[in-house]
């Protein structure tokens, strides 16, 4: 429908994909993953060829590429998961060297995903980097920006996206943190042209669209009939401004700094990544092993979430048991933040002293 297209234009032009006003298919993120990739795989010469075809992406990225490289039907063995550096960023060296190899061994890579906010600590892979890798290897170049795509909407913060604007394509979720609900995703594209290649198909029963009309999504997805999800957002937009979720991001970043500061200058948790966006990773301050200090992690998330009030988790990050915060609620403030503390202090104490307690007879 056209409100889809005219509706959520605001949005393809704060990321500025390059190239013509992007198309866009509201839908979900792991599903637009998919559609990127399908974007590239149509120009293959020989489907013979697809046992060769190889993608690069995070280690630390969303599992629905698995999902996607699966359903293209090359394998999850062909999405190569390129460790990471010190600041959970894809290592650009270790990428590089992967495509090499793989290019000596007779493989054709054909497309690298980086991530703007990974889920489990909000990491952003350096994007210019990796689009300069993609142009040098003329590989298609996507954007996992289901989470982190929307800090385009801050002219205060859009600046840690840099790089996204070289994107072939860029995923945003606003059911994420645009505080939609399920479900709403985007898919950007500056190739637009590719989507119609991949998906269009000529059918005698369905209605003819007047050439004055944006393009049916059944000619440009893998859908046939579906909600109009775009409509929750395009209407939000129109009734509170982009200037809104400006002020949502800003504040809810600002938060996000200063639940790091807190970390760093707790006695019972340490902060565990950089703060990129408003996902925290805390650890105890316990001294030991991996297993102590993940058994620790569980009873404090047990301990704070036994209410139902507030929630936390417990995940891995690089390999490391972290505690996860996560500020996306509209509604959190710093009455909400002060809480929260209060209760991951109490379970800290309760926890590590009980702990304190059980080492005791050993000494």
């Amino acid at each position: 429908p056209r409100v889809e297209y005219q509706g959520l234009a605001d949005e393809a032009r704060r990321a500025r994909v390059a190239g013509e006003l992007p198309k866009l298919v509201p839908f979900g993120g792991d599903y637009h993953a998919l559609i990127a990739i399908l974007d590239w795989d149509h120009r293959l010469p020989s489907k013979q060829l697809v046992l060769r075809l190889y993608a690069y992406t995070s280690a630390e990225s969303h599992h629905s590429l698995d999902k996607s490289a699966g359903l293209l039907g090359i394998g999850r063995r062909a999405l190569r998961r390129v460790p990471v550096n010190a600041r959970l960023e894809m290592d650009l060296q270790q990428l590089e060297t992967a495509i090499a190899a793989d290019i000596s061994a007779g493989k054709i890579p054909f497309a690298v995903v980086a991530t703007a906010g990974t889920t489990n600590s909000g990491a952003i892979d350096d994007l210019e980097g990796t689009a300069a890798i993609c142009r040098q290897r003329k590989l298609w170049f996507h954007v996992d920006g289901a989470y982190g795509g929307a800090a385009t909407f801050s002219d205060q913060h859009r600046n840690l996206l840099r790089g996204i604007e070289q994107a072939d394509s860029v995923t945003i979720d606003p059911h994420k943190w645009l505080a939609m609900p399920f479900a709403a995703g985007v898919i950007l594209t500056s190739q637009p042209e590719m989507l119609s290649r991949a998906f269009g198909i000529a059918t005698p029963y369905m209605p003819k669209t007047a050439a004055s009309l944006p393009v049916d999504n059944f000619k440009i997805s893998a859908q046939w009939s579906r909600r109009a999800n775009a409509f929750k957002l395009w209407l939000t937009l129109r009734i509170h401004g982009r200037q809104a979720y400006e002020q949502h991001i800003n504040r809810q970043l600002a938060l996000a700094q200063d639940f790091g500061r807190w970390l760093e200058n707790s006695a019972h948790f340490e902060l565990a990544a950089p703060v990129r966006l408003p996902i925290l990773n805390g650890r105890v301050r316990l001294p030991g092993g991996e297993e102590k200090i993940a058994a620790a992690h569980f009873a404090v998330v047990e301990e704070v979430t036994r209410d139902g009030r507030r929630w936390i988790s417990e995940t891995k990050v690089a390999g490391r048991s972290v505690i996860r915060i996560m500020i996306v609620s509209y509604l959190t403030g710093e009455k909400q933040i002060a809480e929260l503390q209060a209760a991951m202090t109490a379970a800290a104490e309760k926890v590590l002293g009980a702990k304190v307690a059980q080492r005791a007879p050993a000494r």
